[in-house]
């Protein structure tokens, strides 16, 4: 078999994960190629593998990351897993593509962004939110200064995905083996959609609660209010105790400007009115693979992975840079504290984020 020109690898092959084989598989034609796949459950491993046709399977990821014909890999493993795997991927010299939450901690996102840049890997965040294409036009529209000046983001989502409502995950809703509930479950999503299009966040005021299950470990509602660096303010209201089955149905953002305003329903554009008056401009992504159309959480994985290929071979830097999940954790962690102790926190955010064009 001829190696391929660019090697991939998936680390953990849970739910998500064919959602990056697919990714992978959107760009085959540049040479790019599924090699190996991991995950503690071999037989788990084995069902990817033979879906998609990939040639070597491990139970141990640092037997996938010994290969030299592997350039990069996506971790798809329980939050409590990622910052072990980014590190030891980036010290075998991997680009690293990470499921969100980044890691549990800040701590454990700077020590990952700190292994990366050491060994110059990148280190990119899954945000397949962003690949929408009306969430696509909305940033544009923002960069372009279609609303005038933003002085308000808002959002409220509402499902009823929680983390473990039967304990038949071993680790979604676990202290020490998730990094939260709602908010760093779902909600993160939504927060980065508001981060992406108004920028980063400078204090926090949040409650947080849990209204439908008492057995849970974490929050299952929430509202956190936003100050940005901006100037401008934000809010987000979420909770994963209704009955709503995905998070599109359940969740609206809107951002209110100077000179305009736009709505977003789920991932689909609802209403905008643009300084001058005109429409926003149209966003197209290319095909998806054959097949691709079945994954459970939409085409934004297949474009995110393919992007984050593509970019990294340039040696451009990749679509959701390590630094604005940390900026997310830092959020999420102020969130927290500020719940705790109700009051306002204040975001020492030394790394840039949000920056990327």
């Amino acid at each position: 078999m001829t190696p391929a020109a660019f090697g991939y690898g998936i680390i953990g092959c849970g739910w998500v994960a064919p959602a990056h084989a697919w990714g992978v598989r959107a760009v085959e034609g540049t040479g790019a190629a599924l090699v190996a796949v991991s995950d503690v459950d071999e037989a788990r491993a084995r069902r990817l593998a033979r879906e998609f046709g990939v040639p070597h399977v491990y139970a141990d990821y640092r037997d996938l990351l010994r290969r030299d014909d592997i350039q990069a890999v996506s971790v798809c493993l329980p939050d409590f897993l990622h910052r072990d795997a980014t590190i030891a991927a980036a010290e075998a010299g991997k680009h690293v593509l990470c499921e969100k939450p980044l890691a549990m901690t800040l701590r454990e996102a700077d020590e990952m962004i700190e292994a990366c840049r050491r060994r110059g890997v990148a280190l990119g965040l899954v945000m397949n939110h962003r690949y929408a294409p009306d969430a696509r036009r909305t940033r544009r529209a923002v960069r372009a200064g279609a609303f005038g000046r933003i002085l308000l983001g808002n959002v409220v989502h509402s499902s009823a995905l929680v983390g473990d409502p039967s304990a038949a995950s071993p680790w979604r809703g676990r202290r020490g083996r998730a990094a939260g509930g709602v908010l760093t479950t779902q909600a993160i999503h939504f927060l980065d959609l508001l981060l992406w299009f108004l920028g980063p966040v400078q204090a926090v005021k949040a409650w947080t609660a849990r209204l439908a299950r008492d057995g849970q470990d974490f929050e299952d509602t929430a509202v956190v209010a936003l100050r940005l660096r901006s100037g401008a303010l934000a809010a987000l209201a979420t909770t994963n105790g209704a009955p709503i089955h995905d998070d599109f149905t359940g969740t609206r953002l809107e951002l209110h400007g100077t000179q305009g305003y736009v709505l977003l329903e789920g991932d689909r554009l609802r209403l905008a009115m643009t300084r001058g008056g005109e429409e926003l401009p149209g966003v197209e992504h290319p095909p998806l693979p054959e097949g691709a159309e079945r994954i459970v959480f939409g085409a934004g994985h297949v474009y995110e992975v393919a992007d984050f290929v593509t970019r990294i071979r340039r040696g451009d830097p990749p679509p959701v840079p390590g630094e604005d999940g940390r900026h997310l954790l830092a959020v999420l962690e102020a969130a927290y504290v500020s719940a705790r102790d109700d009051r306002v926190v204040e975001i020492d955010d030394r790394l840039p984020a949000y920056l990327d064009p």
